[in-house]
């Protein structure tokens, strides 16, 4: 996994310059049915003002990542089993952030690091909070770039020219990816009781941006699914991304408050676009509803749709092994995650002050995925529950 460096962007140009002075430890688990994907995460969180014009805030998280993952072609002949990859890893991540004053601006540079057994990743980002209006706008600009890392593990494959036809070949050196993003944010308060949010990002990756542990299905290639005794039997390639991944990303928030309700709402959407083909939309809501003095009860929901990569198939014509014959596409991937699909995100937390000094917060969701596009198999979809609980110190 990479430095999310939109997500850095995002994150920053929300956050208040002032510091809040607390600490969060928050724990999830993250677990898909069927034996799929399992994800344990612990996660600290500081933020603290240390002079007057000078803070800082910053996370580190650990996860512990199982299970298995669609590899990406149909069933294997005669059997209705899904093509698995078996994962089994650590990764820790974490971001320090200081945020220095100065008239107006609120400077935030930030450094991040990402590890684990197969990937690498490290990020700087630099943010500038600039407050107009008696500091009811602020104008939020942001560029961040990543350095990652793909480092050799057993069972990663790239797709190679060979002589004059193509091949599967396990990766044996480290392969470079970047990625770069800037924003453009105001975040203006429109009465009392009601604040809206308005982003644009622009991101461009480049290098190696396939997924290494992904592959696709050729239709021409000549292999003998009924022949138990053939080596060549459903025999399947590395998939073949495109190179660089250009994106835009358009994102508004209105929360408001409702005072004689002791409640508030919570609304986004969020538009995305790259040059994969990939058109995508995110609408969410969260209400948060107080209950006597220290309770606030938030349900929310979540929901996502797009339409699919302009290089993704179930299975491709072609044959790597007789290009002059039967040629292959440009690019190709089975990645179901490229496909047209929708997902639904649902659920509920439930938070609560215990002591001035102290909250605790319980939640659950649930995490359900479709394919829309009629032909990949429904099997390819996950559908999990997380549940996660967390507790906050004020200081």
């Amino acid at each position: 996994m990479s430095v999310a460096l939109s997500a850095l962007l995002y994150l920053s140009s929300i956050g208040r310059t002032r510091a809040e002075n607390r600490i969060d430890y928050r724990y999830e688990d993250y677990r898909e049915e069927d034996g799929r994907v399992q994800v344990k995460t612990h996660g600290v969180y500081f933020d603290t003002a240390l002079t007057s014009l000078i803070s800082l805030k910053g996370n580190y998280i650990h996860d512990a990542i199982s299970g298995s993952t669609p590899l990406g072609p149909p069933y294997l002949p005669g059997t209705n089993a899904v093509n698995t990859a078996t994962i089994d890893d650590i990764r820790n991540a974490g971001f320090i952030q200081p945020t220095f004053k100065i008239g107006n601006h609120s400077l935030s540079p930030q450094l991040a690091y990402s590890l684990e057994s197969d990937y690498e990743s490290i990020g700087i980002a630099l943010n500038d909070a600039i407050d107009f209006n008696d500091k009811n706008t602020t104008l939020t600009l942001g560029i961040s770039h990543s350095f990652d890392h793909i480092l050799p593990n057993e069972g990663e494959r790239q797709m190679v020219t060979v002589g004059t036809n193509k091949d599967s070949v396990p990766i044996t050196s480290n392969l470079a990816k970047d990625d770069t993003a800037a924003l453009v944010g105001v975040t203006q308060l429109l009465g009392p009781a009601t604040v809206l949010m308005v982003d644009g990002t622009l991101g461009y990756a480049e290098g190696y941006l396939s997924d290494p542990y992904k592959r696709v299905l050729f239709d021409d290639f000549d292999y003998f699914p009924g022949d138990p005794n053939n080596p060549n039997a459903y025999t399947v390639w590395a998939e073949n991304r495109p190179d660089h991944r250009f994106r835009q990303v358009a994102f508004v928030s209105l929360t408001h408050n409702f005072e004689k309700l002791e409640a508030a709402i919570e609304a986004t959407y969020r538009f995305y676009h790259d040059d994969y083909g990939i058109l995508a939309h995110t609408a969410s809501f969260q209400w948060n509803q107080k209950i006597g003095k220290f309770i606030i009860v938030s349900p929310m929901f979540r929901f996502y749709t797009q339409t699919e990569a302009d290089f993704y198939a179930t299975h491709f014509p072609g044959d790597p092994q007789d290009l002059q014959a039967s040629p292959l596409p440009s690019h190709f991937s089975s990645d179901y995650r490229l496909s047209a699909l929708n997902s639904f995100t649902y659920g509920l937390s439930v938070s609560a002050r215990v002591h001035e000094h102290l909250s605790l917060e319980l939640a659950y969701k649930r995490y359900e995925m479709y394919g829309t596009d009629g032909v990949t198999g429904s099997e390819q979809y996950p559908k999990a529950n997380v549940f996660s609980a967390g507790l906050t110190l004020w200081f």
